[in-house]
């Protein structure tokens, strides 16, 4: 599940800016959910627009200023649900890798697809998704099967284009992804939801 750059700014039922909710938080959850059954990987897709992220505010992480800045804008919240992406991964390898599971995230390239829904009015999103998509589907699906199936990944690692590649330093900051997976989970704790240990 997926949701990019919505118009103006709308929430969750539980009033977490929607981006930051369904791009994130919804997968930290289910992640930590499913973790006790995983014997293995860990597969998050994140985007290279996480470089348009501004810096995040720990304080706060449930508005939009959490994930957009001053204010919300369409793409300034996606690419900071997408750095959140690559911060949770990084942040799952340090907590997994003494179990044997590795976390890794992946930009799969940009692809016409729904997620563009919001871009422009109804009957120009699929003429802009062309002109901007780099891959089709199934060129897009490949990174994502190449890190669920090669025999080994490099743990904590960011993929594009079926190789390592290199996300901002934001995205490999330590204090950054530490500050991230304790906001989120006290987010989900405060809304009275549990989460299994790690």
């Amino acid at each position: 599940a997926g949701v990019m750059a919505p118009p103006s700014r709308r929430d969750t039922k539980q009033g977490i800016e929607y981006q930051f909710g369904v791009n994130h938080v919804g997968h930290y959850m289910l992640t930590r959910l499913l973790l006790p059954y995983i014997s293995d990987r860990v597969v998050t897709v994140a985007s290279e627009a996480h470089r348009f992220a501004d810096d995040l505010d720990f304080s706060n992480m449930s508005t939009s200023k959490a994930a957009s800045g001053s204010k919300y804008t369409p793409w300034g919240a996606y690419g900071a649900s997408k750095l959140c992406n690559v911060l949770f991964a990084k942040g799952l390898q340090d907590r997994v890798q003494e179990k044997g599971i590795s976390s890794v995230c992946l930009h799969p390239g940009v692809i016409s697809t729904n997620l563009w829904q919001y871009t422009l009015p109804f009957g120009l999103n699929s003429l802009l998704s062309s002109l901007v998509a780099d891959k089709n589907v199934e060129q897009g699906a490949s990174t994502n099967v190449l890190c669920a199936l090669l025999d080994e990944v490099e743990g904590g690692a960011y993929y594009s284009d079926c190789a390592v590649g290199n996300p901002t330093d934001k995205a490999k900051n330590t204090n950054e992804r530490n500050q991230l997976w304790d906001a989120t989970e006290r987010l989900i704790l405060d809304e009275g939801f549990e989460l299994p240990p790690i």
